[in-house]
């Protein structure tokens, strides 16, 4: 099932970018805001003013609850153990000007950086480590070591066509109740 398969609240957002133009997110760039607001920490107040690049500009308010609607839906379908579906390819390597795969991976990266602290919170070096993927193909990191591995197209492409199932890791790390404490038999 794809969470955003309602096309009222998808008509509303794209209305909105087509009349901000230039200075909003693309839908792949918003939908990648939506998932990260999703899976992460509670989003933080006034998130959806992120998909207008304006500071001083206002969001609709049918906007702002369709984006909130959207980031429900995704919300639930990862919490019912479902996939979501990206709006682009899973390319890294594609290049469509604010409709591919990079763009997806700085939306969702931009929805990080509203809260980075609470998304680093619990375990630095395991966080690090699971939003690899989005910083590597976003291009936000100037870091040798990531251009060197860049050039690993397997690993990238591995890397791209895990996206969805590292969403759902990521909404259980936030989301998921912690398992009970398993009792050692033994000391009966």
């Amino acid at each position: 099932m794809d969470a955003l398969d309602n096309p009222t609240l998808r008509k509303q957002i794209d209305t909105f970018i087509q009349q901000a133009g230039e200075d909003a997110l693309t839908w792949v760039e918003t939908h990648g805001l939506l998932c990260a607001t999703a899976v992460g920490p509670v989003p933080p107040t006034g998130w959806q003013q992120i998909c207008h690049a304006e500071e001083d500009a206002e969001v609709p308010p049918a906007v702002v609850e369709a984006l909130a609607s959207l980031r429900e839906r995704i919300a639930a379908t990862l919490g019912a153990g479902e996939r979501v579906l990206l709006p682009c390819r899973l390319d890294p390597y594609a290049d469509d000007e604010g409709n591919d795969l990079a763009a997806w991976c700085a939306g969702f990266m931009a929805g990080v950086f509203m809260q980075e602290e609470s998304w680093y919170a619990s375990d630095e070096e395991q966080m690090a480590t699971l939003l690899l993927p989005f910083v590597l193909i976003a291009g936000l990191d100037e870091d040798p070591e990531l251009d060197a591995l860049w050039q690993d197209e397997k690993v990238v492409r591995q890397m791209a066509m895990g996206l969805p199932d590292l969403l759902e890791e990521l909404f259980l790390h936030f989301h998921a109740p912690d398992a009970p404490e398993e009792t050692d038999a033994s000391d009966d």
